[in-house]
């Protein structure tokens, strides 16, 4: 009779022995790991300690008497356990980086739908591996730096055990635009891979980033400005806050070096719209109202600036505003540049 279930542990030097249970009989899997003192860590994973050697000894021996009774096979893998790559990759690229890992083999898996997120070409080496081998793939492990908001998964490749790392977008709506694809990068080893990371993956994901934030922020003045002249009061308060969060985006981009040190210009214009943007400008009725109209203004300015800066960063042109002064709304209380960091 076929096993229920398999479970593949890994000696890992941060967690002692970490298992990943696998299969449609998975739930027998955990249960035998429970029993063997095995702690829940990560989704779909669970860990041993090595910190008491006769502890581990027993619960290993438990782990195996309660698998054979419940149809479930372990095996040993040589291969790193892809959350010990995720954090030696996490530990030397700048910034401060979290890790999580997560087991793919679980039905269903939050870890399987993160990577629905995946921001790569049809012919990039993640793409391909998922398209490919969804099944085979085990477990992820997923970087994210807060400060930047960039977020990367990691996994190996199942046939050839080759490491891939490549870029998540934050939202569905990024991997609909037209915009250039962040590349993803496979290498034998982290040393290989990581370079790849830093010399490619991260510049085209930095790029990519910034054209989404760039059309998203031109479609929202667009949208601002017909609101305005169909004196759509509602919705150009509503269009605010999507208009603070792709100009915020986009300042990430600018500021960290998408075009290397800030021209001066384009320095001027984020640094005054922080000032006149501030919480303080927006008292009372009117004062939002102003507010909104300097962020129309500005907005603008910053779409028309960086569009000289980089032609190719967007697909159409941004018209002009030509219609009236907006009309008295409720204040909004949106996301302002400067205010949120």
């Amino acid at each position: 009779m076929s096993p229920a279930a398999r479970i593949t542990l890994h000696t890992s030097p941060n967690d002692g022995i970490v298992a990943l249970p696998v299969g449609p009989g998975s739930n027998w899997a955990v249960i035998a790991l429970d029993l063997a003192g095995f702690e829940s860590a990560d989704e779909g994973i669970h860990i041993l300690p090595m910190s008491d050697l006769d502890r581990v000894q027993r619960a290993l021996d438990t782990l195996y008497t309660h698998a054979n009774r419940f149809n479930v096979q372990v095996s040993t893998s040589h291969q790193a356990f892809i959350g010990d790559i995720g954090r030696e990759i996490a530990r030397r690229l700048h910034g401060s980086w979290t890790v999580e890992a997560g087991n793919c083999m679980l039905a269903p898996s939050d870890t399987r739908t993160r990577l629905r997120f995946l921001w790569d070409s049809s012919k990039g080496p993640l793409s391909d591996t998922l398209r490919s081998y969804e099944g085979e793939v085990a477990a992820a492990a997923f970087l994210y730096e807060e400060e930047t908001g960039l977020e990367l998964a990691v996994l190996r490749r199942p046939w050839d055990g080759q490491i891939i790392v490549g870029a998540l977008a934050s939202t569905a709506m990024f991997t609909s635009l037209e915009t250039v694809t962040p590349v993803s990068v496979a290498a034998s080893d982290v040393a290989g891979v990581l370079r790849q990371v830093e010399e490619t993956l991260l510049p085209s994901y930095e790029h990519a980033l910034a054209q989404a934030h760039f059309r998203l922020l031109e479609r929202v003045l667009d949208q601002i400005r017909e609101a305005r002249t169909n004196g759509a009061v509602s919705r150009i308060w509503s269009l605010n806050e999507d208009l603070c969060r792709h100009w915020y985006g986009l300042e990430q981009h600018l500021r960290r070096g998408l075009y290397g040190p800030l021209p001066e210009p384009l320095d001027t214009l984020l640094r005054r719209a922080e000032v006149a943007l501030s919480e303080d400008s927006a008292q009372g009725e009117e004062g939002a109202v102003q507010l909104l109209e300097q962020w129309l203004h500005e907005g603008t300015r910053l779409v028309d600036l960086v569009r000289s800066l980089d032609p190719d960063l967007a697909a159409r042109g941004v018209p002009p505003p030509s219609s009236p002064a907006l009309p008295p709304g409720p204040p909004h209380q949106g996301r302002r540049p400067g205010t949120s960091r």
